[in-house]
């Protein structure tokens, strides 16, 4: 694969978290060779029909018909934690800050 640019070094990065973030990049590409999954001669078509499968918003369309059971469950958990996570933003106080933004934004529009 590409190998990751240092966050300190090569890019000059500052910032814990995008640091955080790339350590967290490297051990993930790190371990990757000892998961199960990516040695499936299924897997490229799994990956590929997931992403062909997320679709703009809410439930996307079926996933591919080679997508295993186990990984179509793991898809759709994974959709549904990232609706959670959008529903909370929504509720959240950041959210909320926008929201004289918006509404000029529509006075403005009408």
């Amino acid at each position: 694969g590409v190998p990751l640019l240092d966050p300190v070094g090569t890019l000059q990065l500052r910032d814990p978290e995008a640091v955080e973030a790339a350590a967290r990049a490297r051990t993930l590409a790190a371990s990757l060779g000892s998961f199960q999954c990516v040695h499936s001669p299924r897997f490229p078509q799994q990956v590929l029909g997931r992403v062909q499968g997320r679709g703009g918003g809410g439930s996307g369309p079926p996933p591919h018909p080679s997508v295993s059971p186990q990984y179509a469950q793991f898809a759709a958990r994974q959709e549904l934690l990232e609706q959670l996570e959008h529903l909370q933003f929504l509720l959240s106080d950041q959210s909320l800050l926008l929201l004289p933004e918006y509404h000029q934004r529509v006075a403005v529009s009408a």
